[in-house]
């Protein structure tokens, strides 16, 4: 079922080739030689002439195989097209250094005449080889009749209907109940609620929906139900003839939407009605809130429930929390597949049984695939037979056996082609392995996935919103997160793991000591789940000849460590097209002599004890090595010696191209000469441009980088033994001039930092060009350092370190984080934001904050407020600012799940949440859970916003002391759970809610409790009794200002 997959790894390769062809980086390595431009010229062409087909190949290779066997031929081409450009392209690179630096009277044999003419010739051999072997490819093609450009996407057969046999479905009556619940709760008032359901593709979304569907209360509480299946094809215009059609039983082809929609009304209108949207795929929010709008105006209580596997489009549509679907429990899965595999007349023996359940925990939960495999098993009779299924992965079962990975597949047809090969990458791991976040992007990274540059985001911030996509889509599960709630790790339900095999096939592997298979030809991407059985010579013997982009060790948790330092050797010599080298778990004792890996990294070093064989590695004459990690161990237990660890980490000095170096776990005390040196010159670290300190426990100075011209990025994290940061940092009056992101966490000890640098006895400002700055976890640092005013994005930690932000001249700040800062409570901090006009978001962590301080509300920065949404115990806030005008529109976006109570004092007051907004319907999200709100001293205040009347959660309304408060809004004669309105020294609304005809009257008639002051009293009684009246209905006194004498 994967032949329609293989297009997503061709078509992102040959866009690749192609762009490093339009590159010409090979006219300066092959010069002048015959003929090789017209044959690169023709190359590119064949290559964007197959191109520009692979949209209507992808369409139509899913029911034709003989154009899948074309597109895995193409494939297998692309790559190999990719690696003879690679090979230009490091030639290119390779020269370029050696004439930068001008290696002179140390003339290689590699740039003699000789040797340049052979490579040329070779090159040229390959040229004309993989041009005749794509010209071979394309002249095929001309059978299929493919078209050129877009094309339609294939259409699938996916529609749904209401019916649903309650028999056949198991474990879901919690579920059933909280979506009854939803749609008969008492929000009678309350606009279109929309309930999203989301989950994995196969879990049970639309059986759920229809159980709550045909529920009977459901079918006599809505005077209306409506069925709509959405699926990809997402038309406004074609939603509203579906439900039109839906609700007449006749065909409607209304081809105008203004038409259609008026013709909506008229079906929708006094009706109180249901509608389940199923499927629902599109994730453009206008659009789908442009539905959402066209779909008001039923009567009160209508309800709407969608269907989607997106919380994107859960997000988008939902006016309420998602109802997230999780799996079936092992039992109710295996009930279901029961009652497909033993139907009647089957046989059900002992074994068939024990077999069965083991054919059931391939579904993982998933009820479509328990299904699915018992209809499979329901005629085969053989116990070979159900042996086979148990023990075969889904995804290599026959497609006509398999209506499993083709449901799921449709998640993955809706990503876009860059998403599709870092999805399919992920089957390099094994099934329920625990993958790092942090490492799948670099890995991405390091295989070119991620374009260099998307806007104004780094391949870092692409990489994360890239596995955000994939999360948010239900393809990653299982989060785990740290300290700072970030995702850490993430899993894949299995069957969403066969889908990922499925689609990379051969081109993946996962390489094992027990394989039933030898590693594919045209494998690619490999890991290796290692074993203690392991060694360099089976590892060797299985990569032999092959191909890989990646080799991944992968961490098992096994006792011992292997010892494949042979293979490590293999790999770097011979494995030639390799990105991504990752030993990271081998037991290394001896450093390889040659290096050329892309990114390198080099671990285990504690096992390194002689100098010499550190020495051995040469880095110091790699002189294409771009990057460079160099890791010991966390385990003090087995760290290395001090003495021991420093000379080792001497003996590394890198050539001076290094551009990234990493550094992790080192012993040692001292940083080597080569980090510490000021004269520019000799310093082999003078090209830097991002460096990376971690876990440095001992190291009590930081190294001399001030002064380095081109570093842009510090990363430096638990250099616990740090005690001052000084001049030694800056590098004899480096002011660090290109640096642009320093983040320092988890330097508990450190108590002085100065960001001013010394030149010839003069005092200058750091870091000029600093635009991210974050420190965290140095809770003894008595007094913040200056923050430069260039930053724009800051996060901050404790209370000492707030002066850092709040000293003013932070004119581009747009991003600040503050954690466990008691201080934030007291309003004046906040004054010194006033100034900051810039779009700028604040998040707020772990301050424990109730309430908030009334500074803040005056801050003019649109989406500033998504951190409140953090605060989950927030129940009661209560908003007293005078120059408030009206509600800032970020607070009013936000969903405040625990908010019950709102207390409002603000002088000021024209509209709660805006003139425009306050004639809305539909409610703020900010108010959808209030329970009790309370207006006081609004004196400016007219009117209140119609969506008052849709709370559906209010229960108690208060007002007082709103002089100019005229009348009350007509939806609250609807909201039936309102039971106590009190109206204190509001006079216009006194007259309007007299009993005795007042205006407002019928609006308020149904509430149990309400209390006007001062109560409507007769002029004698007013005369006589004003005294009595207050005194008998007084609950607490409170007298203030009292001059007069006593008697």
């Amino acid at each position: 079922m994967a032949e329609a997959a293989v297009i997503a790894v061709v078509s992102p390769v040959l866009k690749l080739v192609i762009d490093k062809l339009d590159s010409r980086f090979w006219e300066e390595v092959l010069g002048s030689v015959a003929g090789v431009h017209s044959n690169i010229e023709r190359l590119r062409s064949v290559l964007s002439t197959i191109n520009d087909v692979l949209d209507d190949a992808e369409r139509r290779s899913i029911s034709d195989k003989a154009l899948t066997g074309w597109l895995r031929k193409l494939r297998d081409a692309a790559f190999d097209a990719d690696d003879v450009v690679d090979e230009f392209q490091y030639e290119a690179l390779r020269r370029r250094n050696q004439r930068r630096y001008q290696l002179i009277g140390t003339v290689s044999e590699f740039v003699s005449p000789n040797n340049q003419i052979a490579f040329r010739l070779k090159m040229v051999y390959k040229i004309k080889k993989i041009h005749k072997r794509l010209d071979e490819i394309a002249e095929e093609r001309s059978k299929f009749h493919l078209a050129g450009g877009s094309t339609p996407g294939r259409a699938l057969d996916r529609e749904t209907f209401s019916i649903v046999d309650e028999s056949k479905v198991y474990g879901r009556d919690e579920d059933k109940e909280k979506i009854i619940n939803f749609l008969v709760g008492a929000d009678d008032c309350n606009d279109v609620s929309v309930l999203p359901i989301v989950g994995l593709g196969g879990v049970g979304k639309t059986t759920l929906a229809q159980l709550a569907y045909n529920d009977q209360g459901i079918k006599e509480h809505f005077d209306l139900k409506l069925w709509v299946c959405v699926s990809d094809d997402f038309s406004t215009l074609r939603i509203i003839n579906k439900i039109i059609e839906c609700e007449t039983g006749k065909r409607c082809d209304l081809s105008n939407l203004e038409a259609a929609q008026l013709q909506l009304q008229t079906k929708l209108s006094g009706r109180r009605f249901l509608l389940v949207l199923d499927d629902v795929w599109n994730e453009n929010q206008a659009e789908l809130e442009g539905l959402k709008t066209l779909l008001r105006g039923g009567k009160q209580g209508s309800k709407i429930i969608t269907t989607t596997r997106s919380s994107i489009v859960a997000g988008f549509m939902g006016t309420v929390a998602p109802h997230e679907l999780q799996v079936l429990t092992m039992d109710h899965c295996w009930t279901l597949f029961k009652q497909r595999a033993f139907g009647p007349g089957s046989k059900e023996t002992p074994r068939s049984v024990e077999i069965g359940k083991e054919i059931v925990e391939k579904c993982r939960g998933l009820p479509l695939a328990a299904k699915a495999l018992g209809s499979l098993m329901r005629f085969k009779t053989e116990e070979a037979e159900w042996v086979h299924v148990r023990d075969s992965e889904l995804w290599r079962l026959p497609r006509n056996e398999n209506r499993i990975l083709p449901e799921l597949q449709l998640s993955y047809d809706h990503l876009p082609s860059d998403l599709k090969q870092c999805f399919a990458y992920c089957s390099i791991f094994p099934k329920d392995y625990e993958i790092k976040r942090k490492k799948l992007i670099q890995l991405w990274i390091a295989e070119g996935f991620i374009p260099t540059m998307v806007g104004d985001m780094r391949q870092e911030e692409v990489g994360n919103h890239y596995f955000n996509i994939l999360l948010w889509r239900s393809f990653f599960q299982d989060t785990s997160k740290d300290e700072y709630n970030n995702i850490w790790s993430c899993k894949m339900h299995d069957l969403v793991h066969d889908l990922a095999c499925s689609i990379a096939r051969d081109e993946s592997s996962i390489m094992e000591v027990v394989m039933k298979r030898s590693i594919p030809d045209g494998c690619r991407y490999s890991s290796i789940a290692y074993d203690d059985a392991m060694s360099s010579t089976n590892l060797k013997a299985a990569f032999k000849a092959k191909k890989p982009r990646s080799l991944v060790l992968l961490d098992q948790h096994y006792h011992q460590r292997i010892d494949i330092k042979e293979f490590v050797f293999y790999a770097m010599s011979s494995l030639t097209h390799l990105r991504v080298l990752d030993l990271s778990r081998a037991d290394i004792k001896e450093l390889p002599g040659t290096i050329a890996s892309d990114r390198p990294e080099i671990t285990r070093l504690r096992n390194v004890r002689d100098p010499m064989e550190a020495m051995k590695a040469n880095l110091e004459s790699k002189t294409n090595l771009r990057y460079l990690s160099l890791m010991w161990n966390n385990d003090s237990s087995t760290a290395s010696p001090v003495e021991e660890a420093e000379e080792v980490f001497d003996k590394l000095q890198p050539h001076s191209n290094l551009k990234e170096l990493s550094i992790s776990a080192y012993p040692g005390v001292n940083f080597p000469a080569w980090m510490t040196r000021t004269v520019l010159a000799s310093s082999p670290i003078r090209n830097l441009i991002t460096i990376t300190l971690g876990d440095l426990e001992r190291c009590e100075r930081l190294p001399a980088l001030g002064h380095l011209p081109f570093l842009q990025s510090i990363d430096i994290r638990r250099m616990t033994a740090v005690k001052r940061i000084g001049v030694e940092f800056y590098g004899d009056g480096g002011i660090f001039p290109s640096l642009r992101y320093l983040s320092m966490e988890g330097l508990s000890d450190l108590e002085e930092w100065s960001m001013e640098a010394t030149t010839a006895g003069e005092s200058m400002m750091a870091f000029p060009c600093l635009e991210t700055f974050f420190l965290t976890g140095c809770t003894k640092l008595r007094v913040a350092p200056r923050v430069p005013p260039s930053v724009g994005n800051v996060r901050i930690e404790g209370d000492r370190l707030l002066s850092a932000v709040s000293t003013g001249g932070l004119y581009k700040l747009r991003d600040l984080t503050i954690w466990n800062c008691e201080a934030l409570l007291l309003s004046s901090w906040w004054e010194w934001m006033q100034d900051i006009t810039a779009p700028t978001r604040l998040h707020v962590r772990g301050n424990k904050m109730m309430c908030l301080p009334e500074s803040i509300l005056q801050l003019r920065m649109p989406s500033c407020w998504e951190w409140m949404q953090e605060l989950t115990a927030l129940t009661t806030l209560a908003i007293s600012e005078d120059k408030l005008r009206c509600l800032p529109e970020g607070i009013l976006q936000l969903r405040m799940p625990s908010l019950q109570r709102i207390e409002l004092c603000c002088t000021n007051f024209k509209s709660m949440s805006g003139e425009e907004r306050d004639k809305q319907q539909q409610p703020p999200s900010f108010f959808v859970n209030v329970q009790n709100l309370e207006i006081n001293f609004c004196t400016e205040l007219t009117a209140l916003p119609e969506w008052l009347g849709r709370l559906a959660s209010l229960r108690s309304l208060q007002l007082s002391d709103c002089h100019k408060l005229m009348v009350l809004p007509d939806g609250l004669q609807c909201l039936s759970t309102l039971q106590r309105l009190s109206i204190t020294s509001c006079p216009q609304l006194e007259r309007r809610c007299d009993k005795d005809g007042g205006e407002d009257w019928p609006k308020i008639a149904h509430i149990p409790d309400i209390r006007i002051w001062p109560p409507k009293v007769s002029e004698e009684g007013r005369k006589k009794n004003s005294l009595r009246s207050i005194t008998r209905s007084t609950r607490k006194l409170k007298l203030t200002n009292c001059t007069g004498r006593g008697g």
